[in-house]
Order: C-alpha cells, then structure tokens, then sequence
C-alpha cells in the first residue's frame, strides 16, 4: 500500500483550489476555471459515532474513490443521472498545471458536477442492523415503518425499507417518518433510493456478499451524488458468515466501518450518566468536551490496519481485481 499523504496532500490542493467543504472524510474545493464543477477528495480520515478519530486508515481514500467509480460507471450507470464527471487520471483535464500527473489525487480524487443537495441520508435497509436495530427495540419500528414481532439484530427484512434520516454536519443524524420525508422532498426520493439498494443488493449477492445497508445522497433533480455504497455508507456480510450469525441470533462481522465502530463501543470515557461510565459510542459530537477526549484517544495499530484489510477485501470480492489492478485497468492509472 503506498504511503498515505494525509494532510499534505490536502494543504497542497489547498495551495490551488478553494476550499468549499471540509467534510469528515472528504474534502470539496472549487475548481475556477469550471464553475460548474467541484474536485472532491477522500482523505484515510475515519469517523464513527459521528467523530473523527486522530487517526488514519490506510489507503481507506483510494477505496472509497475506487469503489465510487464502479458503481457510478458501471451497475447504477443507467438507473439515475449521477453527478460523476471525471476520475482517475481523467481528472488532470479539469485541473491546473500543478496538480496534474499527481498519481496521489488522481488515486482518491472526483471532478463531480455542482448541486444544489437535497439535505437527507436516503438510508435504506434490506436488513435490521446498526440504528435501526436499535429503534426497533425500542417501539417495534423503524422512521415510521411498523415490523413484526420476533425479529433479532441481522434479520432479513420482508422488503427493504426506505428509512431516512436528517443530514446533520456536527452531531448525530435523526430518524426521518419515510411517508413525511416524501411528501416534503418527492415521492421519487424513497422510490430511487429502494431501486438503487435493489439493484445493487442483487448485483452483489451474486459474489456471496449482503449489502445490509447503505445510504444515497441526491442532489437537484434526484442527480445521484456523495460517495455510492462504500464500506463508509453500507454495510457488508458474506453470505456464509450471515447464515452462520443467524443461528445465533446475531449480525455477522462486517466488510467495512463495523470493525472499528466496535472497537469505539469498547473505549471508556471519564464521562457518566446517572453514575454509569460512558463509553465513546454515547458520547454527543455536540459536546465540546466529548470531542476533545475523542480526539486525545489511541486508537490501536491493528484496528486501523485489519480496517484497512477489510476494505480492500471488498473492494476485491466486488470488481474481481485488487486496488491496484483498478486504478491502472479502470481508473487510467
């Protein structure tokens, strides 16, 4: 895996570009010369529970960006128009003089058109893991939609479920009723988001992988945007593995973020709640002190590296090639 560039590589497109956004993964900058258009860059930053961790994933960019392209240029190519303008060494067109032939940026780098966003996570769920396993604990459903009885963390659901949430930038996103967030945004909202989940959870399951969950972004126009079915926006499940966890009435490991979101459920903090410790997961990203201790935590060396790991693996079961076979034969590299 080559070096990952970090904050170098961000201060010298910086150094060019106008800064538009600095997400918790993703950089945005303007691109002057194309108005238009914007160079959003996915750094190896990771975030969970909604904070970012003082650490870096190796390589964890270059996958995002790679697993983008695929589906953008291949399997949802043709379902909705999508914001995908140039990626790779395509990139360069777009670019000054200065960051041209950069195969660093050129590696976890899109020149994405520029949209007004439609401002909700279009999460849609094929099974009942994560938040939404947890909502259903508590009353029996999940953003409105009501389930039956006797369901367990990994179930299959009867039919995926369309179940939004608000897009919030600084602290935990919120459940959405499905029906009101249609009604405020378009009924087509729901309807693209469970096609595009169809579409793909099909796709994938014919290489042995579950996609569980994942989220879609959209911008004017339903022009699909963001980063598309990623290890950061899904989650995916083997299928052995799945029918193994089933016995036990559990969600089975997972190939993307779960591996360190377990890892942060695990840290405890020198917060507390009604004399209980807080453990990171509980902690509010609203919270100037909660953030501060975040970002003082160690985060392990293996939990970063078996991330690390498990992202490349996905991406491999997925395009039939490693990262590197990708960005020379896909991304012209």
């Amino acid at each position: 895996m080559p070096e990952h560039t970090g904050s170098t590589l961000m201060k010298r497109v910086g150094e060019c570009l106008p800064l538009v956004h600095r997400g918790k993964v993703r950089d945005t900058f303007a691109i002057p010369d194309h108005p238009d258009l914007l160079l959003q860059v996915a750094s190896d930053r990771i975030s969970i529970f909604d904070f970012v961790l003082p650490a870096e994933v190796e390589g964890k960019g270059q996958v995002l960006t790679a697993l983008t392209v695929y589906w953008l240029t291949g399997v949802l190519k043709d379902i909705v128009p999508n914001h995908l303008v140039a990626y790779g060494a395509g990139i360069d067109t777009y670019l000054p003089t200065e960051l041209c032939a950069l195969p660093e940026l050129e590696s976890r780098a899109l020149v994405v058109r520029k949209l007004a966003m439609i401002p909700v996570e279009c999460v849609v769920r094929g099974y009942l893991t994560g938040s939404g396993w947890q909502s259903y604990q508590r009353n029996g459903q999940v953003c409105g939609h009501r389930l039956p009885p006797g369901l367990h963390d990994g179930s299959r659901l009867a039919a995926p479920l369309f179940t939004p949430t608000t897009k919030s930038h600084k602290g935990h996103d919120q459940d959405m009723d499905a029906g009101k967030a249609c009604d405020q945004y378009g009924s087509s909202l729901g309807a693209l988001s469970l096609v595009l989940y169809e579409v793909a959870a099909q796709h994938a399951l014919r290489d042995g992988i579950i996609i569980a969950d994942t989220k879609f972004e959209f911008g004017n126009g339903y022009c699909l945007a963001d980063e598309v079915l990623t290890p950061d926006s899904s989650r995916f499940w083997l299928v052995p593995d799945w029918k193994e966890a089933k016995k036990a009435k559990r969600s089975p490991r997972g190939y993307d973020k779960q591996y360190a979101r377990e890892w942060g459920k695990t840290v405890v903090t020198p917060f507390a709640e009604n004399g209980s410790p807080l453990r990171l997961n509980q902690l509010n990203p609203r919270n100037p002190k909660h953030r501060s201790f975040v970002a003082s935590v160690d985060v392990p060396a293996d939990v970063l590296d078996q991330t690390t790991v498990l992202y490349l693996d996905i991406l491999n079961r997925l395009a039939h090639m490693d990262l590197w076979s990708y960005q020379g034969k896909v991304m012209g590299m």
